[in-house]
């Protein structure tokens, strides 16, 4: 009986806790990287990513103060877990394996590969739909970046 009590009494660590840890993470880690780059050209990154962290920070205390105080908490928080965070994660390891492809494959073939897998992702069923998206995208991104703007595209 004292385990279930203790069950029920068990506080649940607010999700703005979790979130605020990552992005302080993912801040901290691409403020580093601006270390990397010419001090004038670092001023607006360090500017930014410092500002993220801070407000990162700000998450975290927000939502250990909800996780203290659950009554503070409102209706748009909810439990973190694998049902809320699978749509999240699977556009991040298409993200990942898009630039991985980009890497070997170059801009264009990993684009004509990255967007149906996308557009199949968020519900697009029909193929005419993703040819024309794919083709459209591609064609305005040769004329106006590689032919108009002369950008060398990876």
């Amino acid at each position: 009986m004292g385990e279930t009590l203790y069950m029920d009494e068990r506080r649940k660590i607010n999700i703005d806790v979790f979130i605020g840890i990552i992005l302080t993470a993912l801040s901290g880690f691409f403020f580093y990287e601006t270390i990397k780059l010419h001090p004038v050209a670092a001023r607006f990154p360090k500017v930014v990513f410092g500002l993220f962290i801070g407000m990162s920070l700000l998450l975290i205390l927000f939502g250990i103060r909800k996780t203290l105080k659950p009554a503070l908490a409102q209706k748009s928080d909810f439990q973190l877990n694998l049902r809320v965070i699978r749509a999240p994660m699977l556009v991040f390891a298409i993200v990942c394996g898009y630039m991985v492809l980009m890497y070997f494959t170059g801009f264009f073939i990993s684009t004509i590969i990255f967007v149906p897998a996308f557009m199949i992702l968020y519900g697009v069923k029909k193929v005419r739909t993703i040819i024309l998206t794919d083709v459209i995208l591609n064609l305005f991104v040769y004329l106006v970046f590689v032919k108009l703007l002369r950008v060398v595209m990876p």
